[in-house]
Order: structure tokens, then sequence, then C-alpha cells
């Protein structure tokens, strides 16, 4: 054997030690794996699978841990995954010092490469949500109706009889822009059709680029976003040209008049600008980025959840006479204010039920731990693990929910104890986790649940609707990494009543 074929079988066993040595030393080598080996290189096999297996990974460590905790691979790293109300309880009461929920999304999604720091180390987009936004619901009622009415007549059609087949995926996303960005920009900008694009497609840049990111190891991130996966980062600048000439006109109008001033329209875009300007931070820069981090987490979101729900009516239309008969009683004695809501517990229940069976995500609750910690059972999670609560698994528990395999639209409001808060569709608790738990549990949720039902109201009362494809009965969810997608292409027939 040669000399230089000597160094290198002794290099590559070298290489090979080292990387048994690191594994032997790694604490989470003591939490089982579930969904693939957990030896070096050979969990790259998980890793790859949970790209579009990571539903049965996860259900497989659910069903044979219980209540306890497992690992599954993740390309870039392992995924902890907490089950049990003691773990939720422990990671819902921890500090952000301790077990962070901005950084858990900002390592899931890698925004962190797009985004300033500043914009999550003061996340006042949040608080924006949770004390303007929320209190603000009786005016985002009456924007949404009448944005409803508009975008509904532009894409849908208009005359009794008339009909026309769309993919249901991209006209509920069309309309969920609209009524969105009639509350976050106000007229005319929320029918603008390059400010739409921008917004709904800030999403798709940052999922894609995300899976780009994955690919280069954590150190080379930071010049992979800068130069190769650059979609989120171009999104936010061409936002800003957007809606530059607008921030600068409501500038100089809060200049002249105040932030109270009677010019300045009572929008999330002019909430934030408010907020800025109480820490000097009133660019149209950052003004673009939280607006857009808005986006993110409202659009896609809620557009899949009234898909989900939608495409259950359309596979089954006996749903159809319950709802749009509660509907219509809830309008006869309300009328199209946001009272007529509270008068429609099947609908509450319908939505509720859809979310528990359906889901956005497969996980919730998902955290980075900021420093070494240990859970309540013992086991040692070094600080950068990347932790979640299943989600999707305890929603299809039957040891949770009778029949829990089961579609049951009226399970909530058919209860024995139908009426209480439990059960109310932005209800959290550790069996429903659709909006997650705790103090970070999604902010938002009001105002989504608010929308859905109104546009769900609105197109039972105007449109019947059908599956081009009756065939296959309901069309089937897509898992896409952690999340779970109606079927993009299943086209739905809207025929105007």
């Amino acid at each position: 054997m040669g000399e230089p074929n000597l160094y290198a079988y002794a290099l590559l066993g070298f290489l090979v030690l080292f990387c048994l040595w690191r594994w032997k030393r790694d604490p989470l080598n003591a939490i089982p794996t579930a969904g693939g080996p957990s030896a070096p290189l050979l969990s790259y096999i998980g890793g790859f699978r949970f790209r579009t297996h990571s539903h049965e990974m996860v259900q497989e460590g659910y069903n044979k841990y219980g209540s306890s905790v497992f690992k599954v691979a993740m390309l870039h790293q392992w995924l902890v995954c907490l089950n049990g109300p003691e773990f939720v309880d422990q990671v819902r009461k921890a500090p952000e010092s301790v077990i962070s929920s901005m950084e858990g999304l900002l390592f899931l999604t890698q925004l962190k490469h797009y985004i300033p720091e500043e914009a999550t180390k003061d996340a006042y987009h949040i608080t924006v949500i949770r004390e303007k936004l929320t209190r603000k619901l009786d005016n985002a009622f009456s924007s949404t109706v009448d944005e409803l009415a508009v975008v509904c007549d532009e894409i849908l059609p208009v005359k009794p009889g008339d009909n026309v087949a769309l993919p249901g995926r991209k006209a509920i996303l069309d309309i969920i822009a609209r009524v969105v960005s009639r509350t976050f920009v106000s007229l005319p900008l929320c029918r603008d059709a390059a400010y739409l694009d921008a917004a709904v497609m800030f999403t798709l840049d940052v999922t894609s680029s995300r899976v780009t990111l994955n690919l280069f190891p954590e150190r080379m991130r930071g010049f992979a976003s800068r130069y190769i996966a650059t979609g989120p980062a171009d999104n936010i600048r061409r936002m800003a040209a957007l809606i530059a000439p607008l921030v600068r006109k409501r500038i100089r109008l809060m200049e002249e008049q105040g932030k109270d001033g009677a010019e300045l329209p009572d929008d999330m875009l002019q909430w934030l600008l408010n907020e800025g300007s109480k820490r000097n931070n009133m660019t149209v820069e950052m003004a673009a980025t939280r607006l857009q981090l808005q986006n993110f987490a409202a659009l896609h979101t809620s557009s899949s959840s009234l898909v989900h729900a939608l495409f259950h009516i359309l596979a089954d239309p006996s749903l159809v006479a319950p709802l749009r008969d509660e509907v219509k009683a809830a309008l006869g004695a309300e009328g199209w204010k946001r009272t007529f809501l509270e008068k429609m517990p099947k609908m509450d229940s319908f939505l509720k039920e859809s979310q528990r069976f359906n889901g956005i995500n497969i996980l919730g609750m998902t955290r980075r731990a900021m420093q070494d910690i240990t859970l309540a059972d013992g086991t040692f999670l070094p600080a950068g693990t990347l932790l979640a609560v299943p989600s999707y698994s305890p929603h299809h528990d039957e040891e949770k929910y009778e029949g829990a395999n089961e579609f049951k639209p009226f399970r909530f409001s058919d209860s024995e104890d139908a009426g209480s808060t439990r059960h109310q569709f932005v209800n959290t608790s550790d069996e429903y986790m659709a909006f997650g738990r705790g103090k970070h549990a999604c902010p938002g949720r009001f105002f989504a649940a608010m929308e859905l039902k109104i546009i769900l109201a609105y197109l039972l009362m105007n449109y019947d609707m059908e599956l081009q494809d009756k065939s296959t009965g309901r069309p089937a969810n897509v898992h896409l990494g952690i999340a779970i997608v109606p079927d993009p292409n299943a086209m739905v027939v809207f025929k105007k009543r």
C-alpha cells in the first residue's frame, strides 16, 4: 500500500473516530429517536424523511413513548418533542430567557437572517396585535364585511345562476388577503395588486429560502441569505418601496397633527407607526419589516384553516343546511354586526373541529432552549436545543377525544357542557393547541376567528359550492415539513344563489 493511501486511510479513520466521540458526548443521545436511525450520518435519513413524512415520524414517537420525550431528525439538527401536560406546563411557564418562543420561531423559519435584531428584541408588532387589533374588532368587523362583498364580486359570480370553477386554495387566499389588508393598510392600498402579491409572497419566500439555508452549515447561513437565498430580503425591500409614499405621508401628518390626527386611518400600519414613534424608530424599512411579519402570521394560516373547513362542507353537503340556517337566524336577529357571531355555536364548533381534525401544523409551542435545562422527568437539554409539543397527535388521541379520527362537525356544540368557554374556537388547553398555549398563544386568534366566521357565513348565504371532481371525496391534505396544507389543486365551483 502506497504511503499517500496510508495517510488517507488514517485521516478517514480519525474523522470517523472524531464523529463517534462527538456523538457519544451529545446529551441528546439519551433521548430516544423516532422515525429513523440516530447514528452519525445515518441520522440524515430521518432528516430527509422529515420533509415529507414528519407526520408519521412524530406519530410514531407519540405512540411509542406516550407522555414522555423523544426526538426526530431534521436536516440541520434534532427536534425534541415533549408529550404530556407536565411538559406543556413547564414550557408555557418558562421565561423567555430560559425557553424562548421568539428564538424558536426565528430558528425554525431562519427569519433571523432577514430581519433586523431590533424587530425581535422589541417585538412591539406583537403588542399591537394583542392590545390594538383585539380591541378594535368592531371596526375590523365592519371593514371586513365591506371588503368581502367587493372582492367576492370581483372574483366570484355576480348574477344568480352564474358559476365559475376556481382553485379553492387560491380563491380563499385571495379573499383572505383582501379582507386582512383592509384592516392592515386600509383603502386604496389593500386593493393594489402589487401590494397584495408582496404580502402573499413573503411567506412563500421565507419557506423556500429556509429549505435552501438548511442545506448550509449554521456558520454559512448568513452568507447564503445575503447572496443565494435572498427572497425574503428582496421581498421586504419590495414592500418598503410600495408603502414608502404612504408611510411618508402619514409621518408628515403625524408631525403636523399628532399621532391621533383626524386624517390618519385607524389601521395596523398606523398602529405600527405610532409605536415606532415612541421609540424614534419610525422608518419605512422598519414599517415594511413589521408589516410583513404580520402578513406572515395572518394570511396563509387563516386561508389554510378556512379551506380545510370548506373542503369538509364540500365533501359532505348535508352540513350546508344546518350551518346556513344558523347563519340566517343570526343575521335575522342581529344583522351584519359583530354580535351576530355570538349566535352561531354550530359554526364555532365546526371551525374548531376542523382545526382539531386537520390543523395547520403537526407541532405547536416551538421553542429554543436559551440555557441548559432539566425537564420535569429529569431529561437534560443543552442550550440551543430546538423543542416543540406535538399538536396533531393529541388531537387524534382516543383518550382525549372520543372518535378522535372521525370528523364530528358539532362535537363541541353538542357536548354536555356546550356553551362553556373551554369549548369555544379561540380557547386553548393542553388537549387543544391549534392556537398554541399559554402566554405565547396566537395573539391574533380572536381576529382570525372573526374573519373566518364572517367569510364562511357570507359564502354560505350567497353561493352554492361544490367540488368539481366529486369522485375522490374530500381532497387529501398535503404534509410539507411540519405544515399541513389543503390540496392546492382542488377545484371548487362557485354558483351565485
